[in-house]
């Protein structure tokens, strides 16, 4: 199904029947059939909605400006249009951080669970950004060679980099990198759920402990063995949790 929020064609799908709603929210370069399987099992129980952030999937481009905000107003503008006052929120990876955005900030969410949230991003990728930005405006004959230049540096540095998979929402990746959403932690007042992988490399097992000690009501379960695919590798395991939370 398809419904137009801020103007942007966004692509859902809700299934399930159940007193209780859960959104399920996806990470950064994922889609609608990322947390499908997770969303099935789920909607044995509750009524799930999943959906195609703005720039992947069936799901409009957003406008380049857009970020962590922008991307939280799609997902309050979907429960609006759909009548649900009141949510659970799964989110993995860019996902959770859109969790932990709106959750601080909006009184809709019911329980929030987080796995992989990417709320505290790698300032690595961010301060190289601002280097070859540097150089282009230093020499500007090589911005007619922008883009290949900086394929050829994260082909080499950062060969799994959301930054050259989707070039066009390139602008929107670098505000999102910028958005650190740990000062909002401690604004979350619902209950909390914290499932990670113990091999995460994108989201590392470290950023449960600061969500810990900013969340002291949050309950955490580690899976060992397993990394950042979690919810797509293992939704078994993560429904299990899920259950027993709710």
């Amino acid at each position: 199904m398809f419904i137009n929020i801020r103007g942007k064609k966004i692509h859902y799908r809700m299934r399930g029947q159940g007193v209780r709603t859960m959104i399920l929210v996806h990470g950064w370069g994922g889609s609608i059939e990322s947390l499908e399987k997770l969303s099935c099992l789920l909607s044995k129980k509750y009524v799930t909605i999943t959906l195609d952030l703005p720039g992947f999937g069936q799901s409009q481009l957003p406008d380049p400006d857009w970020g962590v905000e922008e991307y939280s107003q799609v997902l309050l503008g979907l429960l609006k249009q759909l009548g649900i006052k009141k949510t659970v929120y799964f989110g993995h990876s860019f996902g959770g951080s859109l969790g932990v955005y709106i959750a601080s900030h909006y009184q809709v969410i019911d329980g929030l669970i987080l796995c992989g949230a990417s709320f505290k991003r790698d300032n690595v990728q961010s301060q190289t950004t601002k280097r070859l930005k540097k150089m282009f405006r230093s020499a500007p004959f090589l911005n007619r060679f922008e883009m290949l230049i900086k394929k050829f540096y994260y082909r080499i540095f950062f060969p799994n980099s959301d930054l050259i998979r989707y070039p066009s929402l390139e602008n929107n990746f670098k505000k999102i990198m910028a958005e650190d959403m740990t000062g909002y932690l401690d604004k979350i007042k619902t209950k909390v759920l914290v499932v990670w992988g113990e091999e995460d490399k994108q989201t590392p097992l470290d950023l449960t402990l600061l969500l810990k000690k900013k969340i002291p009501q949050a309950k955490l379960t580690v899976f060992p063995d397993i990394g950042h695919n979690l919810p797509l590798a293992f939704p078994e395991k993560v429904y299990q949790e899920i259950d027993k939370f709710l």
